[in-house]
């Protein structure tokens, strides 16, 4: 079975409350599990969540909702919930992407079926380098991750974005998840680089470009602004 898991949370320091933040009519985290039930070789799609209010959003709109505990990141919200359902692939979309492409996901996730114990995904980058929010990969030639940084590597370019959207076989979701917090995950404050600290590999899937994440009030403006376009046939 290859699982998709969308963590979802009510606390978020820019945006609070961000997972149930209307989006035409519906909650954002509702619209990120339409997009993720389109995927193909998606066989089933939960949300993990600690809080009630969000689990009710889903389950009033057809979705599936796991309540878990409290839990330090998305990546150990995504391993509680995916812990003993016998998946071989578990994906890990984020719940603040209501646009992420499915075409995206079902790549990520078939990069995993083939052997690569985890995939994530990179778009190309050609403005706002020296953005820390906006996370560079650097990878090898056979497309497995060298390094992730919120500098602007390599010096001098061809930059490529990293999209955040993750695929696990069962079992590297578990060890990583086990695994504590290392010096460059430190520094950079980005989980992946305790994988890498630990000798795993990441495959990386180019993809035309990064989704649109809803992080602060001005990204839920131009989320609400792009939808009202697209259901304008714009």
């Amino acid at each position: 079975m290859v699982l998709a898991v969308i963590p979802a949370r009510f606390g978020s320091t820019r945006l609070p409350g961000k997972a149930l933040a209307d989006l035409g009519g519906a909650p954002m985290v509702v619209r990120v599990w339409e997009r993720v039930r389109r995927s193909e070789g998606i066989d089933r799609v939960l949300v993990a969540t600690d809080d009630v209010r969000i689990a009710d959003a889903v389950r009033a709109h057809g979705g599936e909702a796991v309540m878990t505990g409290v839990c330090v990141s998305g990546t150990d919200r995504v391993a509680e919930c995916a812990r003993n359902r016998g998946a071989r692939v578990v994906v890990n979309v984020q719940g603040d992407e209501p646009f992420v492409d499915p075409t995206d996901i079902t790549r990520v996730a078939a990069a995993v079926s083939d052997g690569a114990p985890i995939a994530t995904a990179a778009a190309p980058l050609t403005d706002g380098v020296e953005d820390p929010a906006r996370v560079k990969v650097v990878c090898d030639a056979a497309g497995r991750a060298l390094y992730f940084s919120r500098a602007a590597i390599p010096h001098g370019g061809p930059w490529r974005l990293h999209v955040g959207l993750y695929a696990f076989t069962g079992s590297a979701l578990e060890a990583v998840a086990a695994l504590p917090p290392s010096p460059l995950e430190r520094a950079e404050r980005l989980e992946q680089l305790r994988w890498l600290e630990a000798g795993y590999r990441i495959r990386v899937v180019s993809v035309p470009e990064g989704p649109l994440s809803v992080d602060t009030p001005d990204d839920l403006a131009r989320a609400r602004a792009r939808l009202a376009r697209t259901s304008r046939g714009i």
